[in-house]
């Protein structure tokens, strides 16, 4: 250790620390030792403690990196506050009392000490957990560059992972951009917010700013759509000097770790940015620690949830629902989302209780609250009649060109003319055909706009008059609004109309119209696939009565029913499978089984029929082309900054592995041409095609916009006022990218489109919540069902735990105990909702030896033997239960992972049929080739040589390894030459049939 200061403080502070936790180490101004608080239990740690002296300011300096308190450092080693500190504070000048005022033995309860409290954590940081021996050298997994404002590089952060005896531990270290070399070097740079020139975009823009706990959640929110941002250093190194750049700011959401060091971090945060924005929100997950963990549990960042005492403006806990890390069955509904009212905001939606000036939270809106209906009639009046007035206006101009085109000349009255009337006949096209399907099977989307239509157009065309009258009784129906079919404007409202009761009527009716319009819409896919088959005329008009008797009475049971008859008809399995899936997806999404019928019959799970068919619905090499586009943008992006690109490239090889051989060129030429020139901008290889995530996020946002931009409207009876229109514009961007998405992106498989179509009317109709499977690609599903495990997993575990616990309530066990061993009880069922989830085995779980450390702990706070025992014995049959379910959720995943291993063979086998016909393999060109592929990968010379001299030395493709020689057809079964080298001899000899 360096010499010390002389001064008094810094020798007490310095020599309590080391006769406690041992001698410090030097790390620049800086002399670091282990926590006290948190790492004083004599086992190996990185020490998160620093140390230093002050000489402005006459004080040693102590801070815990981790988060905790001075005064609770302090406590451990024998110390208070005061000791920091050589001299007392002078007295006040002409006063005869000390400025000096003695501290109180409790200091006041700060913002974070309620929050914790409220929240049931711990006041310090708890001991990081001993993970023994490491068993694996640190590896790099990530790179976090952290650019200035004028987008230069400064520096990145590393994240780097190894594997020890008990769990995987994580690090980070910094380095620092050298102008001189063109290349990192190890050290620090200055202190910058992370995605510095996004942020201040954001801010210039006057949007919403998201301040993460690491760089990792940064990343899960920008896949979000925000803007989002973090620091170097962990939970305590936040400054004034990061505050600085976010001045200016709208709306600060600070999304706090679900821990001791996350609320101190945020309290810091909170205080460094007074003064400088206008509003700050303080939020934490609705499930898990931190946003990504609640964004992989399936939430949106519409459900996360503010947190009492830190949050402004959120009362006391009683308010906001309880958090679950570990346990999703404690989810409860949170507060109800909506974008930001600002239409300058971007980057994904906002809550609109995040935006709130005072604790008024909007109500969460469901479709069984009858209290929405009058704000729901209200919305829809005012929606007729901006359609109406928007009519007018259409009809306004079209008559004033007229007039000015006459004016002008005859032959541009005669041209306008033409152009009017071929507008007029495509109108009366588009309402004749709405009409003739139905104006009662229309979306409210579809009414919009023949209202619109038929309103401008009804005094020049006898069918728009016609379709307007029928349009006008069909809204005053489903909607309980008149409209004038002479004029074509609502009628003022009387007092018998729109009644909350009507209208909660109404609001009803059209729920049950779009999911009415969802069975026609299954009911129609099921008769095509029907209709494909070789099944005689006379038995497919049965199946067709059959489908139509499902469509009329729908439910678990009657689809069984439907799959029987199918069979008898001798449907192929193959398109009653298929028929299942479309039903369940399409149809009935999250259809349950009464609880009375789940002997007899069986839950149909969309997931379940998609694994069934013998081949994927969705072409996995058209599903990966947007994410591949986007991996060669991160590749791009990671070559010009001289970062390492070998986890970039690993990814592209797995996603192009799925393409078509064509595919798999253009993007390795792509490639190969970033790599020679990195700094030129290229467009994307399959920008039409849609990117499922990016849609998934924006057909959510929208669902929990569009009810909240209605409900505002509604209820400010103004469709201009300021936060309804906020919200219908948001609203309205997303479902722009939608309708573009469904009319002119690419890769979509018909089922899908008629899902998302269906979505978008149940949202209409005032639903908010999604089906869980959006999409018909493996990639989806496999998703999916991975949720599925994982929740269930959670649910399970969460059950089990509270078991275990009301037995340490009981009288046997001293009273605490179920706080005492809380740490190790908690590292049991995480470990056994890592097993339910298919992550290990059985002996996996074993070997951690997690339940002998808790039996110690019980033994250790005085619980008797036979309750020990009796906990062990359910903890032992819960992981037996985990375990079972966690094979379940293996084989699901196994399952999805072969099938796009066949197809990685096939496409594999399709390159090399391909290349048959190209060069020979000895040959010049097919070596050429070959190193043109190699160099696409963008790996360094030395790889390519070695890649290009390991080829050499073979004299024909590996895939001759599998080839019959001798030609012909085989003439013995698969493993049967093993067989006979395990049991010749038939047990005689010493071998006894076991082999020589």
């Amino acid at each position: 250790m360096t010499s010390q200061p002389p001064q008094g403080s810094w020798e007490k502070i310095t020599a309590a620390l080391e006769s406690k936790v041992g001698p410090g180490r030097t790390s620049g101004a800086w002399t670091q030792y282990c926590c006290p608080s948190h790492e004083g239990d004599g086992r190996a740690h990185k020490p998160s403690l620093g140390v230093k002296y002050d000489d402005r300011q006459h004080r040693t300096v102590v801070r815990c990196f981790a988060g905790c308190e001075n005064e609770h450092v302090l406590e451990a080693v024998g110390l208070e506050v005061r000791d920091l500190f050589d001299r007392r504070l002078d007295r006040a000048a002409g006063r005869g009392r000390s400025a000096y005022r003695p501290r109180p033995t409790q200091r006041p309860a700060s913002r974070s000490d309620r929050a914790l409290q409220a929240a049931g954590l711990p006041p310090k940081q708890p001991t990081k957990p001993d993970l023994g021996r490491r068993l694996s050298p640190w590896k790099q997994v990530e790179t976090y560059p952290y650019l200035r404002a004028d987008g230069t590089v400064a520096g990145e952060v590393f994240r780097k992972e190894a594997q020890f005896e008990r769990g995987r531990d994580k690090d980070f270290g910094q380095r620092r951009w050298n102008p001189s070399t063109g290349a990192m070097e190890p050290g620090g740079f200055e202190p910058l917010p992370y995605q510095l020139p996004q942020l201040l975009e954001t801010v210039a823009e006057g949007g919403v700013v998201y301040i993460v706990e690491g760089e990792k959640d940064a990343r899960s929110a920008v896949a979000a759509g925000l803007t989002a941002t973090t620091n170097v250093g962990g939970a305590v190194a936040w400054t004034a000097e990061h505050s600085q750049w976010l001045e200016g700011a709208s709306t600060v959401v600070i999304v706090a770790d679900y821990d001791t060091a996350g609320y101190r971090r945020a309290d810091r945060v909170m205080s460094t940015l007074q003064g400088l924005v206008g509003r700050v929100r303080v939020v934490q997950a609705a499930t898990g620690k931190d946003l990504t963990d609640h964004l992989m549990c399936g939430h949106d960042i519409s459900e996360l949830v503010p947190v009492p005492h830190l949050d402004p403006y959120t009362p006391g806990p009683a308010a906001v629902a309880a958090h679950a890390v570990s346990t999703p069955a404690a989810e409860t509904s949170a507060v109800s989302a909506a974008p930001s009212a600002d239409p300058a905001i971007s980057g994904g939606s906002v809550p609109e209780y995040l935006l709130a000036t005072s604790g008024d939270v909007p109500q969460t809106h469901s479709d069984e609250v009858d209290s929405i209906g009058a704000n729901w009639s209200a919305f829809m009046r005012l929606f007729m009649q901006q359609l109406t007035e928007m009519a007018r206006k259409q009809a306004e101009k079209r008559a004033h060109a007229e007039r000015v085109a006459r004016e002008k000349s005859e032959r541009e009255a005669e041209e306008l003319a033409v152009r009017h009337a071929t507008e007029r006949k495509a109108v009366e096209v588009r309402l004749s055909k709405l009409a003739d399907a139905g104006l009662g099977n229309a979306s409210r989307t579809q009414l919009a706009e023949a209202i619109v239509d038929a309103a401008a157009w009804r005094d020049d065309s006898q069918v728009a008059a016609q379709v307007m009258t029928q349009l006008s009784h069909q809204v005053q129906q489903r909607f309980g609004i008149r409209i004038d079919p002479v004029t074509g404007e609502v009628v003022p409202e009387t007092a018998t109309e729109a009644t909350a009761g009507l209208a909660s009527a109404l609001m009803s009716a059209e729920s049950d119209r779009a999911a009415a319009a969802r069975l026609a819409t299954a009911q129609k896919r099921m008769v095509e696939l029907v209709a494909n088959t070789q099944v005689d005329e006379d038995r497919k008009a049965e199946l067709y009565a059959a489908i139509e008797t499902w469509r009329s009475h729908p439910s678990a049971k009657a689809l069984t029913e439907l799959s029987k008859v199918m069979d008898d008809k001798g449907v192929p399995e193959k398109v009653r499978t298929q028929a299942r899936f479309v039903a369940v997806y399409i149809g009935r999404p999250g259809d349950v089984v009464p609880m009375a019928d789940l002997a007899a019959i069986r839950a149909v799970q969309p997931t379940a029929e998609l694994r069934k068919l013998p081949e994927a619905l969705v072409d996995p090499g058209e599903e990966v082309k947007p994410r591949v586009d986007e991996l060669l943008a991160r590749f791009q992006d990671r070559v010009k900054l001289g970062a390492p690109t070998e986890s970039i490239r690993t990814r592209l090889s797995e996603a192009i592995a799925v393409m078509t051989p064509e595919d798999q060129a253009a993007a390795r030429d792509r490639g190969l041409a970033i790599t020679k020139a990195p700094t030129t901008e290229f467009p994307a290889l399959w920008p039409d095609h849609v990117d499922r995530d990016e849609l998934a996020t924006k057909i959510r946002m929208y669902a929990t916009l569009a009810p909240q931009a209605e409900l505002a409207a509604g209820k400010a009876s103004d469709l201009d006022d300021a936060a309804a229109s906020g919200l219908m514009r948001q609203a309205a961007k997303h479902r722009g990218a939608i309708t573009k998405a469904l009319k002119s992106g690419k890769g979509l498989h018909t089922y899908e489109r008629d899902q998302i179509s269906a979505v978008m009317r149940d949202i209409e109709a005032g639903k908010t919540q999604t089906p869980d499977m959006l999409f018909a690609d493996d990639r989806s599903a496999a998703a999916v069902d991975a949720d599925r495990a994982t929740h269930i997993a959670r649910d399970t575990s969460y059950a089990h735990r509270r078991q275990a616990e009301q037995m340490l309530k009981s009288n046997m066990a001293p009273e605490g105990t179920v706080r005492r061993a809380r740490t190790e009880l908690g590292r049991v069922i995480d470990a056994q909702t890592e097993l339910g989830r298919g992550h290990g085995t059985l002996p996996d779980y074993e070997r951690l030896g997690l339940d002998q450390q808790l039996g110690a702990k019980l033994a250790a706070v005085g619980v008797p033997e036979p309750l020990r025992n009796k906990v062990a014995n359910h903890l032992d049959s819960a992981a037996g239960e985990s375990a079972s379910a966690g094979k379940s959720a293996q084989r699901i995943a196994d399952r999805w992972a072969q099938r796009r291993d066949a197809v990685v063979v096939a496409r594999s086998v399709a390159g090399a049929a391909a290349g048959a016909a190209g060069p020979d393999y000895d040959s010049h060109e097919r070596r050429a080739d070959l190193e043109r592929d190699v160099r696409s990968a963008g790996v360094s010379e030395d790889s390519v040589a070695q890649r290009m001299a390991a080829d050499a030395g073979r004299a024909r493709p590996p895939s001759a390894a599998v080839r019959n020689a001798r030609g012909g057809q085989r003439r013995t079964s698969p493993g049967a030459g093993v067989s006979r080298t395990h049991h010749r001899g038939k047990g005689r000899g010493p071998e006894k049939g076991l082999g020589r």
